[in-house]
């Protein structure tokens, strides 16, 4: 242990080691505060409203060293700055009252997965002379509805395997700074708006602190003391700037007295190391006029990429998540999309005139669903549709190399992108197939070919859609085939190629999604089956095969026949397995590669009857096959002796030690034949007497 650490005894009796000692928490007079605030409105490189700036200083606590930061004088301010994409941001870093910050901007970590919070995109903000400020805005329905968002983050972050070190923070405190930028959250309810100080970067360091600072020796199970620390970020969230102020300034107040009267104790330990954190907060940004409103919150999105690309690097579908949002923002502001079509993608509910303008000139009551609302496979078929089109293909597919940093972007892997899109509406309800669905889009999805040539999705039935394939209809068949395609990944039916599915025998050949999906409902066996999966499948619960990931399936798919009937199995039906896909898209090539795994086994096993006798056959033969070639070797280096001294200035056999080697093995070859020689009147060679003349 160093000379500068202590040891304490926790609640449950175990000794902690404390690294880090912490001081006092700074208390600002009200002076320092308002020398602070006026720093801040004079320097020209701080663009924030009035507002912003009253929330920034409320939360910062080094105000002394802080107000020398952010005063400008002779073009000189102690502001950092980096570069996020092509927009310089200007940040105030100092320590701040973790109370005071929120996870209103949702968790980039946890986007990708199957209870993601769903945080909306935020947007920039413009000041009454329409200047872009270094501040966002982000729209949610009612501050209970932020509220949720605010306390989902925090719970599913301390959900995360190795998210929550709230033991290391509490013996080191947070060292490293976490990243904010003020945001004020509007609300659909017209109730006050909310502004607070944003994470951008850094949340499970944030909530680590609150689960080290919050601790509640009384909770008898983690989701009891889960549920301490996610309402008071809640209850936190919800309280005025001033109020936050005021609760800060009080309890430092009392464990600063707790500290020097008691000396440090494990409850004083506790607020003091987690309490003050150092952060960076966004305080200016080099903007135009003429940017779009999405300039910040894209350089922020920017930042956060680019920092856990390989240091606390996400998971791959949280960048394809964070990535996929970007993509289809930067779209909407190039006009290449429309606002519906942005609001489809974020799968927010659309009114029926947003409904129809994306599906103009079609009746689209055949899209919704129970609920009202696009059916789930529908909204697939949208985005799969829309961001096909080529010249929205391909400017998505510039903005991802230039995003990821990405030498290429191929069609499958652009398929992944939109994977984690499409499967938003059903994350919760199947998550043990989630993950498999997504290597399956990342593995071409339902991109065959057909898929970006010309079509339109025909809002119908799936029975009516069928019938149009089987009359010839490519924009029904394309629709189809997106509608089931998609269900049968969802629910693991259809999966990413590997060669061991092929070696288990769970598939005849090898192909990936697309190559499946492009011939299987061109022939009407494929297109029944296609019918009846989209008629089946329910976004609500998890189906699948009843295997493999899907085991605890509450639904599977009925094997159809050629003319639409399942095929019975006992009292019941065959249920769908990815094999009857393979062999329903390609029958000719399926039966070819059974045939050819037939002759392969019927082989194998017919090696494995060999008796020992022929084995010692084949041995014997291989043997003087190998003795034959050793004396052609001999024979050509006979041959090459004639030229030795001249041209040849190395005899062919090397030194007289080299030929003593090679004659010495051969001796000791001869020895060992006669240790094996058969006694006399044993049954003569079986040996064929080509084998002998060719030796």
């Amino acid at each position: 242990m160093s000379s500068t650490s202590v040891q304490l005894t926790d609640e449950n009796g175990d000794l902690v080691q404390i690294d880090r000692v912490p001081g006092p928490l700074p208390v600002a007079e009200a002076k320092e505060l308002g020398q602070l605030r006026r720093a801040m409105r004079n320097n020209p490189r701080i663009n924030l409203t009035d507002e912003a700036i009253e929330v920034a200083v409320g939360g910062f606590l080094d105000i002394p060293r802080l107000t020398i930061l952010a005063t400008h004088k002779d073009k000189v301010d102690g502001l950092n700055s980096f570069y996020a994409g092509a927009t310089q941001l200007l940040v105030l870093e100092g320590l701040f009252d973790a109370e005071s910050l929120s996870t209103v901007l949702g968790n980039p970590r946890l986007s990708g997965q199957v209870k993601a919070p769903p945080a909306p995109a935020p947007t920039g903000v413009r000041n009454a002379s329409g200047e872009l400020l270094a501040q966002l805005k982000i729209e949610y329905d009612s501050p209970a509805h932020a509220r949720k968002v605010v306390e989902a983050v925090a719970r599913e972050t301390l959900l995360q395997e190795g998210a929550d070190y709230s033991d290391s923070v509490l013996s080191n405190g947070v060292m490293t700074p976490v990243e904010a930028v003020l945001t004020e959250a509007h609300y659909a309810d017209n109730s006050p708006p909310t502004m607070t100080a944003a994470l951008i970067d850094g949340t499970s360091r944030y909530v680590s602190a609150a689960a080290a600072r919050h601790y509640n020796p009384e909770a008898t199970t983690p989701a009891e003391q889960t549920r301490t620390i996610v309402s008071t970020i809640g209850n936190n969230f919800a309280a005025s700037r001033t109020a936050r102020r005021r609760a800060y300034n009080r309890d430092a107040e009392r464990h600063n007295a707790a500290l020097a009267r008691d000396g440090m104790t494990m409850a004083t330990l506790r607020q003091l190391q987690t309490r003050a954190v150092p952060v960076r907060l966004i305080v200016g940004a080099v903007l135009n006029e003429d940017d779009a409103d999405d300039v910040l919150a894209a350089a922020v999105a920017t930042a956060q990429s680019s920092r856990h690309i390989s240091i606390n690097r996400w998971s791959d579908a949280a960048q394809d998540a964070m990535t996929a949002r970007r993509m289809v923002n930067h779209l909407l502001h190039r006009q290449m999309v429309s606002p519906a079509f942005a609001a489809l993608v974020a799968d927010e509910e659309l009114t029926a005139e947003e409904i129809t303008s994306l599906v103009p000139g079609w009746d689209s009551d055949p899209m919704h669903g129970p609920n009202g609302r696009i059916h789930p496979l529908w909204r697939a078929v949208l985005i799969v549709h829309t961001l096909t089109r080529y010249r929205i293909f391909d400017e998505a597919k510039r903005f991802i190399r230039s995003d990821r940093g990405f030498g290429q972007v191929r069609d499958d892997r652009y398929a992944g992108f939109l994977g984690v899109l499409i499967d938003m509406p059903w994350r919760a309800a199947k998550p043990a197939t989630t993950d498999v669905a997504r290597r399956a889009w990342r593995n071409g999805g339902v991109l065959y070919p057909g898929v970006f040539g010309e079509w339109e999705p025909t809002p119908a039935s799936a029975e009516t859609l069928r019938k149009l394939a089987d009359d010839g209809d490519a924009n029904a068949q394309h629709t189809l085939t997106v509608l089931s395609g998609t269900a049968l990944m969802a629910d693991a039916v259809l999966t990413r190629d590997t060669g061991s599915k092929v070696d288990d025998g769970r598939v005849p050949y090898r192909a990936t999604p697309p190559v499946v999906l492009a011939p299987w409902t061109s022939t009407v066996r494929g297109r029944w089956q296609a019918k009846t999966v989209v008629e089946t499948f329910d976004p609500n619960k998890a189906g699948g095969t009843g295997e493999g990931k899907s085991v605890q399936a509450h639904y599977t798919y009925a094997h159809v026949d050629e003319v639409g009937e399942p095929i019975p199995d006992g009292a019941t039906h065959e249920i769908l397995l990815e094999k009857h896909l393979f062999t329903q898209a390609n029958p000719e090539r399926a039966a070819d590669e059974q045939k050819k795994r037939r002759q392969e086994q019927m082989k194998r096993e017919a090696e494995q009857k060999i008796t020992r006798e022929e084995r010692n056959e084949q041995s014997r033969i291989n043997l003087l096959h190998t003795i034959g070639e050793a004396r052609a070797v001999v024979d050509r280096l006979t041959a090459e002796a004639a030229d030795f001294p001249s041209p040849l200035t190395e005899h062919p056999m090397g030194g007289r030690a080299d030929w003593k080697q090679v004659h010495q093995n051969l001796r000791d070859l001869e020895e060992a034949l006669l240790d094996v020689r058969p006694p006399a009147g044993t049954e003569p060679t079986r040996l064929r007497d080509a084998d002998r003349r060719e030796v």
